[in-house]
């Protein structure tokens, strides 16, 4: 049984993997959502916490090669990012999905601390991306709440 739960988990982050690289790669908007970023808080809330902070740290690096920053940096805001979120245990998809806003507004005001063509973002300027962002993660909570679901109603469907 506990192989089970460790190759639901991994099929999820493939999941989540390529689409996080598709929006990467494929589309061209100014603000991309994080998918790493809303899994791992959907994974803390669901209390898997353990899994949740080893996979902040994985799928940061991961993220970070995506984007070609200085590996770890990404890891660090989605372990700080997801060991405040484990303290909430929340089972409505409404109100993941809130947290997963906050959470997203929160991970994107941290990284609005870099800088970015030598000069740092105004304040403005970070409340619109910010809400943005948090936004896009929103929406992109509901459709990875559902695909959880599907792929956790499929394993318990087969038999091993």
């Amino acid at each position: 049984m506990p192989n089970k739960k460790l190759f639901v988990i991994l099929e999820q982050v493939l999941i989540i993997s390529i689409f996080q690289y598709i929006f990467y790669n494929f589309f061209h908007f100014k603000i991309i959502p994080s998918f790493y970023l809303t899994y791992l808080l959907i994974l803390s809330f669901d209390g898997n916490v353990e899994i949740s902070l080893f996979l902040s740290f994985v799928l940061g690096l991961i993220h970070d090669i995506f984007t070609k920053e200085i590996l770890g940096f990404t890891s660090i805001r989605y372990l700080v990012i997801v060991y405040f979120s484990s303290f909430f245990m929340v089972k409505s998809i409404k109100s993941r999905c809130g947290l997963i806003f906050l959470f997203s507004f929160l991970y994107f005001v941290m990284l609005s601390f870099l800088k970015i063509n030598e000069s740092f973002w105004d304040g403005k300027t970070i409340l619109k991306y910010s809400i943005l962002f948090s936004f896009y993660n929103f929406l992109i909570g509901i459709a990875i709440e559902i695909i959880v679901r599907e792929i956790k109603k499929k394993w318990r469907e087969k038999i091993f």
